[in-house]
């Protein structure tokens, strides 16, 4: 089917429009992909609180009107979706054409029967996220992902209709089966031919491999023709070298001989990356045939500062900065995300673990999906796994996180039975799989009564410490209840499960496993369990990026010492203002966190990274939060008198690590993994420069240096190198400049103390999207161009939009230096 992109130019309304003719509320013109949750100001009375962020959802209606040709008369016309939160009714001319309720999977509605060709039509489409609580994290609200027309013949290829997969690769050459679904919406019986081509991913697309295959439709119904090409000397998809080619198919009434120039009645094509795949609990998962540990990370569909609206760009950058940073997978938590993100994981070469739903039967809140799980899982699981099957970086089906049902509550074993015989009907080539936890709900009641009297008697032998909200009752029954669960699965995900690794392999010797969420501070560990056991494949710390929603979870607290008490009893409970999760090796702007670098260093890197500890701190009790991490920066940098006690802390891998304060040592301390992969030195802070160096058998390994600061003196905008574009956009209206904005000294050095009021605007050829830092507890809103300065950086998200021009990006804050930078949209 030919795809038309309609995401140009909508008229948007909040609220639904009125039943009386003539009667209209104001409204505006925007650009999809769009979220206008984001646009909203947060509320200390919100009805979803934490889980949110204190955004609360509404209602929208966008519309748009459509010079519809009098030649698509006799055409078949749907409008897709990739994704809309949620609960959406779909009006053309008046009429109601179709209804979607889960916010997060494509879907499409045929527009055909009541469309009016040669005339404008009215398409109208209401987002209702007004039934709440529905969300356990920030979901958005709008029409947040790509909107298409879809125009074909009455016999044409299906949306999503070729799914190709790799059978197997002999001496370099590739066998790749090609299906591809015709549907035929004529009142009779059609024959028709379909050519297939597997073409190389570059500039000429020159052809690897063709085949042809001739398919029977009955009337008003449904076909597949499946043939094998082989691409000689393939290219292979790899984390390393992600080379991809395109499959196209051709509907054609006659048969193909070749490539020759042939009369065309539909066609289509899609992505697609030739590799293998296995898994085992001897070798573990295997990519091409070497054995691969995932290095994971777990992200919510949030584009930070912008919300939820998914651009290509946004979601490049996003990978963008994990690839770089060592990640080699991502796990979807807890559903579809946008195409728009799997492409990227294509091009850049990161494994995906796909989730499909956060709750099924049973709720997690009153008004989430479990409200439509029972009559609409079939079709919501086709829509993502049919548009995400031909992308080589989706490894694993996740069909469920965290299930109250793993117990076998309300036909929990049943229903995972059901979900994996159906994700393989789908697609064979990739395993099926899901996230479990501890029992700390999911148990009929006198196991929940048994559970949390064992919980309870395990904490006050603690003195109140619980691991993972677990107790004895709880881990001597987990394997027994939730075998027949997960026993129809490939991988089984364990969420904080540590505990059970070893004795899991002893039961079930077959079973291949999976970290599926971690937390950041036991990182050392999970990783030291990943490289110990072979059937465990990978670890997923929570989160690799900080996200809006379930607020507070990474809290940090520094507290008197006589006062240290009562606010460990506080520490698991948050207050307005707080947005974010404050978890994350990333901030909410994607910039790097100092658990990142620790990351790395366990996973292997040979870095040295200095992490000081901010000295306000320094007589004061520690108390982290569940997801939390120390107050520390790498940074030399301070708003604190000379002669102060400071922590710093390095994080090496090396056996020792020696520190320089303005030259000058201050002795070395031993690191490496003995040490948790950190030396600890209590020194004076003295302005100017500090340096630490690793070494291992008495010989440098690595260094790292930071420096003091000045006075504040000024702004400076960078453009972000690691986006896509930097300041050069295309005026598509969905094109992105990244710029990060810093306060800085005299010579341009950032002053991470420093809070300031910046203001953000663009005139020109764009528009500002976001203005925003990482700051976890705030109530300014991301669109008002406004924000207090947060370790002295911000983020301004400039987009595009359909004219050619110039834009400029201006910063000004009262007593500094202003900056701009330009911007050509071409």
């Amino acid at each position: 089917m030919k795809k038309i992109n309609i995401d140009r130019a909508w008229e948007f309304m909040l609220g639904e429009p009125s039943n009386i003719p003539g009667m209209t509320k104001q409204s505006r013109t925007v650009n999809l992909p769009h979220d206008f949750m984001i646009e909203s100001d947060v509320k200390a009375d919100s009805v979803n609180g934490t889980n949110t962020g204190f955004y609360d959802g509404g209602t929208a209606t966008y519309t748009k009107y459509l010079e519809v040709p009098e030649e698509w008369e006799n055409q078949r016309v749907l409008v897709e979706f990739d994704g809309a939160f949620r609960d959406t009714t779909v009006i053309l001319n008046g009429h109601i054409m179709g209804r979607h309720h889960y916010g997060y999977t494509p879907f499409r509605t045929e527009l055909s029967s009541r469309l009016k060709c040669g005339r404008k039509n009215r398409l109208a489409v209401l987002v209702g996220n007004d039934a709440e609580p529905n969300s356990r994290w920030y979901p958005g609200g709008g029409l947040y992902r790509h909107v298409n027309l879809l125009l074909a013949p009455q016999v044409h290829i299906a949306p999503d209709g070729i799914f190709a997969h790799t059978d197997h690769i002999v001496n370099g050459d590739a066998f790749v089966t090609v299906e591809v679904t015709v549907e035929n919406h004529t009142a009779k019986e059609q024959d028709v031919w379909v050519r297939i081509a597997l073409k190389k991913e570059d500039e000429d697309r020159s052809a690897a491999a063709w085949g042809a295959v001739k398919i029977h439709i009955p009337a008003d119904s449904s076909a597949i023709g499946r043939t094998c090409v082989c691409a000689e000397n393939a290219a292979i998809w790899d984390i390393d070298h992600p080379d991809l080619y395109v499959v196209t198919a051709e509907l054609t009434d006659c048969r193909p001989a070749g490539l020759e120039e042939i009369k065309v009645l539909d066609s289509a094509e899609t992505l697609f990356g030739i590799r293998t795949i296995s898994v085992d609990a001897k070798n573990g998962f295997m990519l091409n045939g070497r054995s691969l540990k995932l290095k994971g990370g777990c992200i919510h569909h949030d584009n930070g500062i912008l919300g939820a609206a998914s651009l290509y760009e946004s979601e490049y950058r996003k990978v963008k900065l994990h690839k770089e940073n060592g990640y080699n997978a991502l796990r979807f938590a807890h559903n579809p995300m946008s195409a728009d993100l799997l492409e990227v994981c294509d091009r850049l070469g990161i494994l995906v673990m796909d989730e499909a739903f956060d709750t099924w039967k049973m709720p997690k809140n009153r008004h989430d999906f479990c409200r439509h799980f029972e009559a609409e899982w079939k079709q919501e699981m086709k829509s993502f796994m049919t548009r995400d099957r031909n992308h080589p970086c989706v490894i694993i089906w996740s069909i469920g996180n965290e299930l109250p049902e793993q117990g076998g509550l309300s036909d929990g074993y049943q229903t995972s039975a059901e979900l994996a015989e159906y994700a393989r009907s789908l697609d064979s080539t990739r395993f099926i799989g899901g996230a479990m936890c501890s029992f700390f709900n999911g148990l009929d009641d006198e196991d929940t009564g048994k559970f949390w009297e064992s919980l309870m008697e395990e904490a006050m032998k603690s003195g109140g410490t619980l691991n993972n909200l677990d107790g004895e009752y709880g881990r001597k029954i987990w394997n027994d209840y939730t075998e027949a669960f997960c026993a129809p699965w490939d991988v089984v995900g364990y969420n904080y499960l540590n505990y059970h690794y070893k004795e899991a392999g002893e039961l079930f010797p077959g079973r291949v496993i999976c970290a599926t969420e971690s937390k950041p501070r036991q990182g050392e560990e999970y990783w030291a369990d990943v490289e110990k056991y072979p059937y465990l494949i990978g670890d997923f710390v929570w989160t690799s990026q900080d996200y809006i929603g379930e607020a507070g979870i990474g809290k940090t607290v520094y507290a008197e010492a006589a006062e240290a008490q009562a606010e460990a009893q506080k520490l698991n409970f948050v207050q307005y203002p707080w947005r974010t999760a404050g978890a994350g090796d990333f901030d909410l702007c994607g910039f790097e966190k100092p658990q990142l670098a620790y990351h790395r260093i366990i996973w292997g890197s040979k870095e040295t990274y200095i992490a000081c500890h901010n000295p306000a701190n320094f007589h004061k009790v520690e108390l982290l939060g569940r997801y939390g991490w120390s107050d520390c920066a790498n940074s030399w940098t301070w708003d604190a008198e000379t002669g102060c006690d400071i922590k710093v802390e390095v994080y090496s891998g090396a056996d020792e690590v020696e520190l320089l304060i303005n030259g000058v040592s201050a002795g070395r301390q031993s690191a490496g993994k003995e040490h948790h992969n950190k030396a600890c030195f209590l020194v004076k802070y003295q302005p100017g420069t500090l340096e630490a160096i690793s070494y291992t058998d008495g010989k440098e390994v690595s260094r790292d240096c930071v420096k003091s600061a000045g006075a504040p003196a000024g702004l400076k905008i960078t453009a972000d190198e690691r986006a896509l574009r930097q300041n050069v956009l295309k005026a598509d209206g969905q094109s992105l400049c990244f710029a990060v904005v810093e306060v800085v000294d005299a010579d341009g050095r950032l002053i991470p103390y420093a809070e300031t009021e910046v203001h953000a605007e663009v005139e020109g050829a764009a528009s500002l999207a976001a203005f925003g830092t990482g700051r976890t507890a705030t109530e300014e809103n991301y669109t008002a161009g406004k924000v207090l300065s947060y370790h002295g950086r911000m983020l301004a998200v400039v987009r595009s939009g359909y004219e050619k021009g110039t834009a400029i990006l201006r910063v000004s804050a009262e007593g500094l230096e202003g900056a701009e930078l330009e911007i050509t949209a071409e």
